[in-house]
């Protein structure tokens, strides 16, 4: 299920390190305390070359990662592939529901599964059905976060969340509608990998921009699509992972240190 990747990963970047460390001291400085740092891989499930490449960046730098699975995508066979690549540390993975078969519903406008046009009923039988099948799959480690595939989602699916005893939605910064106080959102502040710019340098621009500014605000959440990491991607995010580990002040967590 390879996808094709973003313009910044098909041509050299310059200085990647020194222009990331750059951008990651000035998030940081604009904010009073110790900036919190989360990642999100969606689209989990399947085995392949790209997921193994993205775990195990992040298993040489220690760093949690919040891991978004589409139900139907996972079997036992399936599991039992992806455990063997991550190893033994349990507390570095966040396991959570992504969607139920990621399927776009939408006729008209923005892509989602869980939009306008589906009946709240037949939303909650989607959900239910997901969170059963994770249930039986991951046992305890089914986390109760919700991460809807494309970012978006109906008000009814908020309500049907928290009918189901999910904690938490994790979508894009500034997604609507928006979530009560007692049910947070754990918004994502950079795209790493499903970017749109034409321009490569003006990606990268971009893209620093969306670090120093997630830095700023104290919560930096940085979103992977595995499926879209060529070798530039891979050697990307080892940087990045490695840029952010030297800074002394930032805090590295996963969706459930997050929660209330």
């Amino acid at each position: 299920m390879t996808r094709p990747a973003s313009q910044i990963y098909r041509s050299t970047l310059p200085a990647v390190s020194q222009q990331l460390t750059a951008a990651i001291a000035r998030g940081c400085s604009e904010f009073s305390t110790i900036p919190t740092v989360f990642f999100r891989g969606d689209d989990i499930g399947i085995p392949s070359h790209e997921f193994a490449q993205m775990i195990a960046v992040f298993r040489k730098h220690k760093i949690p990662l919040s891991l978004a699975v589409v139900p139907t995508w996972l079997n036992t066979t399936r599991l039992s592939d992806l455990q063997n690549l991550m190893g033994n540390s349990k507390t570095q993975w966040y396991w959570h529901q992504h969607g139920y078969i990621h399927h776009n519903f939408e006729l008209l406008g923005k892509k989602q599964e869980f939009g306008p046009s589906r009946a709240p009923q037949v939303i909650h039988s989607s959900l239910t059905k997901g969170k059963a099948r994770l249930d039986m799959l991951l046992g305890p480690d089914n986390q109760p976060v919700f991460t809807p595939p494309w970012n978006r989602c109906s008000q009814e699916t908020l309500h049907g969340l928290q009918a189901l005893n999910f904690k938490a939605i994790s979508r894009s910064r500034g997604a609507t509608p928006h979530t009560k106080e007692n049910f947070p959102d754990f918004q994502m502040n950079v795209d790493l990998h499903t970017r749109k710019e034409a321009c490569p340098k003006q990606g990268f621009e971009v893209l620093l921009g969306e670090i120093e500014q997630g830095l700023a605000t104290g919560r930096c959440g940085i979103m992977l699509h595995h499926q879209r990491m060529n070798g530039r991607a891979v050697a990307f995010l080892d940087i990045l992972l490695q840029c952010l580990k030297k800074h002394p002040r930032i805090s590295f967590v996963h969706f459930g240190d997050l929660l209330p």
